[in-house]
């Protein structure tokens, strides 16, 4: 029996699946624990002033501490490592064109991809920033670093 638009209806999703027009960021987020790897992490008193964050802005690099990180304006921020493939590389690394920026961003990998196109598909993002930051903080008694891939500032996104 048709609806007032006069539209059949559909079978209803398997359970635990989510129409893509309903689809959130809490329905995308996969949760997991984080406890094994937090016992390693140097967080005594301090952390926030030892651990860094390295930024580029205006093509000179910026460090901060991660307690000013939020006093830094994003706008400006370019990437800490250039995005670039070759052929016989190990990984799967392109473009993806994505319609809430208007342009094509970098991924390294098949996973990364996906996540672009999550991230596009959501429909909140309006601007993607990618590899903004390199942290560098004490895990195991020695100092380790992270370079984010992307960063999406705005409210909604991730």
């Amino acid at each position: 029996m048709a609806d007032v638009y006069g539209l059949l209806p559909v079978a209803a999703p398997e359970a635990g699946a989510v129409w893509s027009h309903r689809c959130r960021w809490d329905d995308l987020l996969v949760r997991a624990s984080v406890a094994s790897g937090r016992q390693d992490l140097d967080l005594s008193d301090g952390w926030t002033r030892r651990w860094a964050v390295t930024l580029n802005l205006g093509g000179g690099e910026l460090i901060v501490p991660v307690r000013d990180l939020a006093q830094v304006q994003l706008p400006g921020v370019g990437p800490v490592r250039w995005f670039s493939w070759h052929r016989r590389q190990r990984h799967r690394p392109g473009l993806q064109y994505m319609v809430s920026t208007g342009r094509h961003h970098g991924f390294e990998s098949l996973e990364e991809a996906k996540v672009l196109l999550a991230l596009d598909f959501a429909g909140q993002v309006r601007e993607v920033v990618p590899q903004p930051l390199k942290l560098q903080f004490r895990t195991g008694g020695r100092v380790s670093m992270f370079r984010t891939s992307w960063c999406c500032p705005g409210p909604g996104c991730v």
